[in-house]
């Protein structure tokens, strides 16, 4: 599994009911694809309620806002390499993609004084819909008050309702968070000393 897929799109711009289908043209899960079937509220530690859902192709303004909060040690950690997009070029790969394999979805708060992304999280599946590729981004401001913990347990939650049977992602050593997030939620670690990377894996039942 390639861990530095590119940000991805919408997952489906009209309300009815969609279905992903394989290339065999049979349907992989009833995944419902409309703007409103896929959104959760949440709350960081501070009490700080969230939105997450799918990201919209009008997000692209308050992505690159997002990106420019993200500093260069974050974004190495979501794609362990050195970022050179600009964060218009990081908001517009996010919002551009079909969705066919891929889900992308935002955290955003909503409250009087603010209306902001502030965090994303990814799942890439593989042509048969058994396994996907996880990761997710936090921006800076907002790290450490668990938003990381209400991403990864929404992405579990779609990727199960996609009807994917395994979770996978690769780390650095040095994301204590997400590893401490993964091991508390039963994910197999796997360490990798000389590529100096941690494999994540879950089962989902």
């Amino acid at each position: 599994m390639p861990h530095s897929f590119p940000y991805t799109g919408y997952m489906g711009a009209q309300p009815k009911q969609q279905r992903v289908e394989s290339k065999s043209g049979q349907v992989d899960a009833g995944l419902l694809l409309g703007p409103d079937a896929l959104v959760s509220n949440g709350r960081m530690q501070d009490g700080t309620p969230v939105v997450l859902r799918p990201v919209r192709p009008d997000d692209r303004k308050s992505l690159c806002l997002f990106f420019g909060t993200c500093s260069p040690k974050s974004l190495y950690s979501r794609f362990e390499r050195q970022i050179n997009e600009l964060p218009m070029e990081l908001a517009a790969q996010f919002c551009s993609a079909d969705g066919t394999r891929e889900i992308s979805v935002v955290a955003e708060m909503t409250n009087e004084e603010q209306h902001a992304i502030i965090g994303v999280g990814q799942l890439l599946a593989d042509p048969n819909h058994t396994m996907a590729e996880y990761a997710v981004l936090v921006a800076d401001p907002w790290q450490g008050r668990g938003l990381g913990s209400e991403l990864t347990d929404f992405c579990l939650k779609i990727a199960k309702r996609w009807g994917i049977k395994k979770v996978v992602g690769e780390f650095s050593p040095s994301n204590v968070r997400i590893i401490r997030i993964l091991q508390s939620r039963q994910f197999q670690l796997h360490r990798d000393l000389q590529e100096q990377i941690v494999f994540a894996e879950k089962i989902l039942t």
